[in-house]
C-alpha cells in the first residue's frame, strides 16, 4: 500500500495526538491520601520520565534521526518554525554546522 498525502497527514495527526496524550503534568498537587512511599515512587517515576523525554527524539530511541513527511515539512515551513541550520531537506554534509575535517574525509572517500 502506497502512502498518500492524506494518509501521511493523518499519521502525523495521530502521532501528535499520541504525544499530547502521553504527556504527564508536573504542575498538579499530589493527593493527600497517598502514603510517603507512594509519593516517593511517583516522584521518582516523574523524574525518570522527564530524563527519558529529554533524551528521546520523536522516533522513540536515543540518537534517532528525525524524519518528516513532505506535508509535515510544508506545515512547519508555513508556521515559520523551520530552523535553517537543522533543515531536514538539506543533507547533513551540506549544512553550515557540519565539521569541515569530516566533510573533507567524506569527500576524499567519494
Amino acid at each position: 500500500m502506497d502512502s498518500t498525502p492524506e494518509s501521511r497527514w493523518e499519521f502525523d495527526q495521530e502521532i501528535d495526538a499520541y504525544k499530547e496524550g502521553s504527556v504527564r503534568s508536573y504542575s498538579y498537587d499530589l493527593p493527600n491520601h497517598w502514603s510517603e512511599a507512594d509519593v516517593e515512587i511517583y516522584l521518582e517515576e516523574l523524574y525518570l520520565h522527564a530524563k527519558l523525554a529529554a533524551l528521546t527524539p520523536p522516533q522513540g530511541y536515543p540518537n534517532a534521526p528525525r524524519y518528516y513527511s513532505p506535508e509535515r515539512l510544508e506545515f512547519i515551513y508555513n508556521k515559520h518554525k523551520l530552523d535553517s541550520k537543522l533543515d531536514p531537506r538539506i543533507p547533513a554534509i551540506y549544512r553550515a554546522n557540519f565539521p569541515e575535517e569530516l566533510r573533507a574525509k567524506i569527500r576524499a572517500i567519494i
